[in-house]
Parts: C-alpha cells; structure tokens; sequence
C-alpha cells in the first residue's frame, strides 16, 4: 500500500501526539512519584532532602517536561491541520532530537526526510493559500 502525501504528515502529527502524551505523563510523574515515595516513607534519601530543594526540583523537571509536552502537542496539532508553522516547527524540533541516539536520531532523520519533500511542501503551500470565494 502507498501512503499519499497527507497519510505522511497525519503520521507524522500522531507521533507528536504520542511523544507529547508520553512527556505530558512524564511530567505528572516527576511530581507524584517521589511526592508519593516520601509521603509513604518509601525513600529515606528523599526524606532527608530539605523541602524546598525536593519541591523546586521537582516543580523544574516537571515544568521542562510540561513544556516539551506541549510543544510536541502543539506541533502535531500544527502538523495535522497543515500549517506551516506547523511544517517549519517540526522541523527545528527533528534537528534537536538528532542528538539522541537511536530513537531520536531515526525520527528527527525521518521528519526532516519527509518535510523536506517537494510535494509535502506545495502540499502546505496549498494548504495555506486564500480561497476563492
């Protein structure tokens, strides 16, 4: 089965849905899990760190991971309904990922492989033009 140009942008706006899904739990986690572990007496090590410290480090990761959340959520919603900045985030997003190796190497190397097509970019263009009433 071929996949048509739109079914590559609606995969690729569900993996930025997946991926924001995951760090969206991911932030929810990085507060309820350790708040929970000392809250049961489960950690000693957690326990003994002072309030504020466990608090603002706790609020810091879950604030980065809430932030790459929503951008991933907002980058598969801009994917989805075609925009171009949409096209143009996803993009800057693959380069940063390239680092992390294998997964993020793999995908940022396919987003950029299928946004950087000429038919998914008219495809945008297209997208985007005013309509004529």
């Amino acid at each position: 089965m071929q996949l048509t140009n739109g079914d590559k942008v609606n995969l690729l706006a569900a993996y930025h849905f997946f991926i924001g899904g995951i760090f969206a739990l991911l932030a929810i986690a990085a507060l309820v899990v350790p708040l929970a572990a000392v809250a049961l007496g489960e950690s000693e090590f957690l326990a003994r760190l002072p309030g504020w410290f466990l608090g603002s480090s706790l609020l810091i990761v879950a604030a980065v991971l809430g932030v790459i959340a929503l951008i991933d959520l907002v980058l598969g919603w801009g994917l989805w309904q075609l925009k171009t900045w949409g096209r143009t985030g996803a993009m800057i997003f693959a380069v940063f990922s390239i680092p992390f190796v294998p997964i993020g190497t793999i995908a940022g190397g396919v987003i950029l492989y299928v946004l950087l097509q000429d038919e998914i970019r008219e495809l945008f263009w297209a997208a985007n033009q005013p309509h004529a009433l």
